[in-house]
C-alpha cells in the first residue's frame, strides 16, 4: 500500500516537472509566434508551438488527475487509520470499564487494621486483574530511617520467620517508594520472581509496581506479576485501587 502511494506521487511530481517545462516551452513558442508568421517554409513550422501547447495542457490535465487520485487514498488511509484509532480507544475503554473499582471498595469497607486493609485491598486487585502473582508492602519509618516492608502476598506466601524489608530507593520497590511513581517492565528479568502452579515453576514477563499514596506520602508499594501486558487500562485501574488503599489507611489515621 505505502509502494503504491510513493509510485503514485513520484509520477504525479514528474508530470507535474514535465507540464511546468512545457509550460515554459509554450511561452517561449509563443513570444516567437510573430516572428514565425514571417517564415514561408510552410505550416509545419508553424503548427510546432500549437504542438507543443497542446501536449503541455495534456500534461496538466494528467497531472491534476493524479493529484486528485492520490488526494482520494490519502483520505482513505486518513479514515481507516483514524478509524483504527477509534476502534482501539473504544476496546481500552471497554476493558476499563470491566475493571470495577467498585469490587475494591466493597474489599476494604469492613478492613480495620492496616495490615487488613492492605491485605484486602491486594486480594481484590489480584482477582480483578488475574495476576499470577502479587506482594504488598509498607513502608516504616523509624528514627528518620525509612523502609519497605512486605506485609502480604498475592498466591504467594511467605517463608514463616522470613522477612522481605528494602531501604528506600534500595531495588525496584525501594525506588518506586522513594519517587511515587508508577513503574510497568515488559521483560522482567529470568528468575526474579517464580510463579509455581500445577503445572509447574515459570517466570512471569510483566511487572507492574504501583505507589500507594496520599498527595506526596507513600504509604506502600503493590507489585504485581503477570504473564500478560499491563496495558493502559489495567494501569489505571491499578493506580485506582492504590489510591483508595491510601484513602483509606488515611482516614483510619
Amino acid at each position: 500500500m505505502m509502494q503504491l502511494f510513493k509510485d503514485r506521487l513520484r509520477s504525479s511530481h514528474i508530470l507535474t516537472a514535465l507540464f511546468f517545462l512545457g509550460v515554459l516551452v509554450s511561452v517561449y513558442f509563443l513570444y516567437r509566434i510573430p516572428s514565425t508568421l514571417y517564415l514561408t517554409d510552410g505550416f509545419a513550422r508553424l503548427a510546432t508551438p500549437y504542438i507543443v501547447i497542446a501536449i503541455t495542457f495534456v500534461l496538466g490535465i494528467v497531472a491534476l488527475v493524479f493529484a486528485l487520485e492520490y488526494k482520494k487514498e490519502l483520505i482513505v488511509m486518513r479514515d481507516r487509520i483514524v478509524s483504527s484509532r477509534d476502534e482501539a480507544e473504544a476496546k481500552q475503554s471497554s476493558q476499563a470499564a470491566s475493571f470495577n473499582i467498585g469490587l475494591i471498595q466493597t474489599a476494604l469497607k469492613n478492613a480495620k487494621s492496616t495490615n487488613d486493609i492492605f491485605h484486602q485491598g491486594l486480594q481484590a486487585i489480584g482477582k480483578v486483574l488475574q495476576v499470577g502473582q502479587g506482594a504488598i508492602y509498607q513502608v516504616a519509618k523509624k528514627n528518620d530511617q525509612s523502609t519497605v516492608n512486605f506485609i502480604d502476598g498475592y498466591a504467594f506466601t511467605l517463608e514463616e520467620g522470613k522477612t522481605i524489608q528494602f531501604d528506600l530507593g534500595d531495588g525496584l520497590i525501594g525506588q518506586v517508594a522513594a519517587d511515587g511513581k508508577i513503574m510497568h517492565i515488559d521483560e522482567v528479568p529470568e528468575g526474579y520472581i517464580n510463579i509455581i502452579s500445577g503445572l509447574g515453576s515459570s517466570s512471569p514477563r510483566y511487572l507492574l509496581i504501583v505507589p500507594v499514596k496520599k498527595e506526596n506520602d507513600v504509604l506502600g508499594v503493590i507489585e504485581l506479576a503477570s504473564f500478560s501486558s499491563f496495558d493502559s487500562a489495567r494501569q489505571k485501574f491499578a493506580e485506582q485501587a492504590a489510591q483508595l488503599l491510601a484513602d483509606k489507611l488515611s482516614s483510619k489515621n
